[in-house]
């Protein structure tokens, strides 16, 4: 392991100037031909761009959806993957100032320090550690910035891969060490039906995104309002939340309230939807009931699935039709990210496992995920870093924050890994 100096306060304040940036995907001031994700955003990679441009390296910008960074020189190309959008932060309850970077007790708190702005900056920083320690003299290496990660629908990758230069190999600092060799389909399915006159009127709301376990519902039927508080968690660990819709369903059953949607909502589990599939490669489905909306008219609820990868829509989609139909239920998949598989023994995976054993002295072995990262973009591709096994995951979450000390650590391991790659 070679030890890359840091310019610590430096890097300290560009994270913070670009956590201070107000960058929520797809709800981040006007959106314009110049800036198609939201003002916030553009303005969030114009300020990586210039913090790149200051350090000497080449950049450009791709309309407004996403953005790179490269120095080197060199036939192969290597990329690191990053984003600067973010959830929203909807939460009371915060520590320090969400857009902010503050450090309180050892941890740096604020939304994005660790999905994904941190990682980001000190990709950056690392970059930079590497020309200036004379390493790309024979090799090219890009940050490749996205605005449009946390919608599921990587509208920047998209419009990356129309134009730019493909990597011959990349990684994406928006998971988990040590390497994830695989990572599950990501599917929105749609559960919804009509309704008409036979049944209660009741309206309801709960969710706002996708990728969030729902912190909070409200029905109101028969003059009476009902509330249900959750806990929020990422959509690809569910189990680490409380979901506030099917909450309030149990709820308005206990009252004695009886609705289609209620029924849906009690049985909204992959076992009750009869979609409790699993495989070796990647585990379990896992079901995040995400965005619901019940008016006298429609019911319906769009769901966030993490899907293993030898699983099909059309196999995730006619399972659940069988069992909601009944209650006059109908699921259509509306969005599908296809899931990763980088072999275990690829020279890819091989390479971050020994810069992670080198630079942390751990032997954990390669992983699969539900999350999904930008890896998918590309071919030869996986996600690596930033969080440790074991380190809490407040990703998405009130009070997120990262280890500084731990980020140091993640600074080391991508400028070793690039030097290698």
């Amino acid at each position: 392991m070679n030890r890359y100096p840091l310019d610590e306060a430096a890097m300290f304040q560009d994270l913070r100037g670009l956590l201070q940036i107000v960058s929520t995907n797809r709800n981040c001031g006007p959106v314009t031909e110049d800036a198609p994700l939201g003002e916030g955003v553009r303005q969030a990679l114009e300020y990586v761009l210039a913090r790149a441009q200051e350090m000497g390296f080449r950049t450009k910008m791709l309309d407004g959806y996403s953005a790179w960074i490269e120095a080197g020189a060199g036939e192969k190309l290597v990329a690191v993957l990053c984003h600067v959008d973010t959830v929203p932060v909807e939460q009371e309850g915060w520590r320090a100032n969400p857009y902010d970077a503050t450090l309180l007790d050892g941890m740096v708190y604020g939304r994005g320090i660790c999905d994904d702005k941190g990682p980001t900056i000190l990709s950056l920083y690392a970059l930079k550690a590497l020309v200036d320690a004379g390493k790309l003299q024979d090799k090219r290496v890009r940050l490749i910035v996205g605005g449009d990660e946390e919608s599921g629908e990587w509208i920047c990758m998209q419009r990356y891969r129309q134009t730019e230069e493909i990597p011959c190999c990349a990684f994406s600092p928006d998971g988990f060490y040590p390497a994830t060799y695989a990572e599950k389909g990501v599917f929105h399915v749609t559960v919804s039906r009509e309704l008409d006159s036979s049944v209660t009127p009741m309206t309801l709301e709960g969710g706002k995104t996708y990728n969030i376990v729902p912190a909070q519902a409200t029905a109101v039927v028969n003059g009476k309002t009902y509330e249900a508080q959750g806990k929020a968690a990422h959509a690809s660990q569910p189990e680490l939340g409380v979901n506030a819709t099917r909450e309030l369903c149990k709820q308005l059953a206990a009252n004695g309230v009886e609705h289609p949607f209620v029924q849906l909502m009690e049985m909204a589990d992959p076992a009750g939807w009869g979609i409790d599939f699993s495989d070796e490669p990647s585990g379990k489905l896992t079901l995040n009931p995400a965005i619901s909306l019940v008016t006298p008219q429609r019911a319906e609820v769009k769901c966030d699935l993490r899907v293993p990868v030898t699983f099909t829509p059309d196999q995730v989609v006619s399972a659940i039709n069988q069992k909601v139909g009944p209650l006059g239920f109908t699921a259509v998949c509306d969005f599908v990210l296809q899931s990763l598989y980088v072999p275990k023994d690829s020279s890819l995976v091989q390479t971050l496992q020994q810069v992670y054993r080198d630079c942390t002295g751990r032997t954990d072995e390669p992983i699969s995920v539900g999350g999904g990262t930008y890896a998918r973009t590309f071919e030869n591709a996986v996600a690596f870093g930033p969080l440790l096994p074991g380190e809490e995951n407040t990703n998405h979450k009130t009070n997120e924050r990262w280890s500084y000390e731990n980020m140091l650590l993640t600074y080391q391991i991508i400028a070793n890994v690039l030097e290698r790659l």
